[in-house]
């Protein structure tokens, strides 16, 4: 009965090391704001791994070289940011306006 429960454990031990080894690439996807159809693909290509190993690199690769795109501010965002500066009085109500004009004029 022992011998049954230290197997256990042992392969308990050696899935959740190889859950974690395989969360690598997307742990460094998620650091980085990869975010979208990008993300998708290092997940699969990560849960891929544990059929053909090759996969793994490849997915630890492109989490390092895609650029992260999530956490790129808009022109709404940084127009809601600039409202709740001048709401705040931390800018002016001109200097308020100047970014408000400038991020409407591009298109």
């Amino acid at each position: 009965m022992l011998e049954l429960i230290v197997a256990f454990l042992i392969m308990f031990c050696i899935t959740v090391l190889g859950v974690a080894f395989l969360s690598i690439p997307i742990l460094i996807a998620n650091a980085r704001g990869i975010c979208g159809a990008e993300h998708t693909t290092i997940v699969i290509l990560s849960i891929l791994g544990i059929f053909f190993g090759i996969t793994w690199f490849v997915a630890l690769i492109l989490s390092v070289v895609w650029s992260g795109e999530c956490f790129v501010d808009t022109d709404l965002d940084k127009l809601e940011k600039a409202a709740k500066l001048y709401k705040d009085k931390v800018i002016t109500k001109e200097e308020y306006e100047k970014i408000k004009s400038k991020l409407l004029s591009r298109k």
